[in-house]
């Protein structure tokens, strides 16, 4: 552990505060060798043999804690050494560009293969459009046990070439992965581990929709959870952050966290993000997590500014290893059993508050910009929009509540809240709103409040609207959700 990160660790102090005690005791131990010797002192030598050996044993147990803890220290090397090997790819281009990318994974699939992982490199497309299509490498480590029935476990990332810090960040985020994944080829492990780094413009999502679109029912049935990385440049906030997809906690995001408290010491609040490829896996009723790094802006080796800092990378490849030793472990079961008691209503379940009203025409977007899983009800409004179901957070709510959003060529038309589920009563309801956007405007007996913030209008009206759904009136009221602009 470096000198820099001593305090990282709660447990690390007390050894530390032995240890520099026997650092005095040894230089006590010293002094009385040395006199002992120049003036032929018997019992100074006597004293000295046995300070010293006080001083061992003062000494042994931070030294045997630090060699069984582990930290980013452990993944240093491998970090290095994939910065090494990437780095010679790059070197042979001119440019940042698809091709760089694809042989990047060629070469990573090499690497990881001489480990012991069964690799493969998959392509597809969504479309015929080809800014869509998609390359994947998937590194597999199989369970110890060798089960068909053992627990999946996917860990994520994806290039990026349209960003310009391409070179810097991909080769970081392959660093990590390929330093997590070799520590990880020499342990026993109850589940199979499946690393995924992908080559796609739109974060990664286009190419989860792809690879789960390519499982098995009992693969995707055997999937315990997904990791997602991202990196990026930030002097605001260095450091790292955990989101998942509707900002609620879960046993999974929680375990994160711990894990980053104990590699790093750094508190982390969990935020709301429906970026990268995790959400894709959160749509498909996937326990999904993201790890972000932020790193800052002067994060390269002093030598090479396209380098990434070897040490500013480990204790992300720490805290993934970390999370994965919990998990695969065969002597606990805790952590895998606490992420299969996740509550079914929050997989799948977007969240409305404070997020911005999804301006995409396309279904699967629109479910990815709110991260709900939108399922097709075969109605359709008096408007001739199609409606889809799905459990949306709203407000300031602590459990999420069925909607159903109307859809068509031109996107998001509306939400339909399922009143039934706020159990609040009208009076109740309208207070709520008051408080979160002040007073409304009346308009043919309908209260709407206007959040301007995130371009959104709260309808909330009485039961007589000829187009209310029956089964979405509860307590005399309805409530929907436009666009600022209609």
């Amino acid at each position: 552990m470096n000198l820099s990160n001593l305090l990282k660790d709660p447990v690390d102090i007390p050894f530390l505060l032995v240890y520099v005690t026997g650092v005095l005791v040894m230089v006590y131990s010293a002094m009385q060798f040395v006199h002992g010797a120049i003036y032929k002192e018997k019992k100074a030598l006597i004293h000295g043999i046995k300070t010293f050996l006080l001083a061992v044993l003062l000494l042994a147990p931070r030294l045997i804690y630090q060699r069984v803890r582990v930290d980013g220290s452990d993944y240093l090397k491998l970090i290095k050494t994939s910065v090494n090997a990437t780095g010679l790819i790059n070197d042979s281009s001119a440019s940042y560009d698809e091709q760089l990318e694809e042989r990047q994974l060629e070469a990573l699939a090499e690497r990881l293969s001489a480990a012991g992982y069964r690799t493969d490199i998959l392509n597809g497309s969504l479309s015929s459009n080809s800014e869509t299509g998609v390359q994947m490498l998937s590194a597999v480590k199989a369970a110890s046990s060798d089960s068909d029935d053992a627990d999946i476990i996917l860990i994520s990332a994806y290039l990026d070439s349209s960003d310009a810090d391409a070179v810097f960040l991909d080769t970081s985020k392959i660093a990590i992965l390929e330093s997590a994944a070799k520590r990880l080829s020499a342990m026993d492990t109850s589940a199979e581990i499946r690393f995924l780094i992908s080559r796609d413009l739109y974060k990664g999502q286009n190419a989860a929709e792809e690879y789960l679109s390519n499982l098995s029912s009992d693969e995707k049935n055997r999937i315990l959870f997904e990791l997602s990385i991202d990196l990026r440049k930030s002097d605001e906030y260095p450091g790292f952050e955990a989101a998942t997809a509707n900002g609620k906690a879960t046993p999974l995001s929680e375990a994160l966290i711990s894990s980053i408290r104990k590699m790093t010491g750094q508190k982390t609040e969990l935020k709301r993000s429906t970026e990268t490829e995790y959400i894709v896996y959160h749509v498909n009723d996937i326990p999904s997590v993201l790890l972000i790094r932020n790193l800052p802006e002067d994060s390269s080796t002093k030598n090479a500014p396209q380098v990434p800092d070897a040490e500013q990378l480990s204790d992300t490849a720490a805290i993934i290893g970390n999370i994965l030793s919990d998990a695969c472990s065969k002597n606990s079961t805790a952590f895998t059993t606490s992420i299969r008691s996740i509550d079914k209503s929050n997989i799948g379940s977007g969240s409305f508050v404070k997020k911005a009203y999804p301006k995409s025409v396309s279904v699967m977007k629109i479910s990815e910009e709110l991260g709900v899983k939108l399922t097709e009800t075969g109605m359709k409004a008096q408007d001739g929009t199609d409606i889809y179901s799905g459990n949306l957070y709203l407000l300031t709510f602590d459990s999420p509540s069925e909607v159903f959003l109307h859809i068509n060529d031109e996107g998001l038309r509306r939400i339909t809240v399922n009143t039934k589920d706020l159990s609040r009563s009208k009076e109740e309801l309208t207070q709520i709103l008051k408080n979160l956007f002040g007073e409304p405007e009346t308009k043919d007996d309908v209260l709407i409040w206007t959040d301007e913030e995130y371009g959104s209008k709260y309808h909330l009206s009485e039961t007589d609207l000829s187009d209310a759904f029956e089964n979405s009136v509860s307590e005399g009221y309805t409530l929907n959700i436009t666009t600022i602009h209609d």
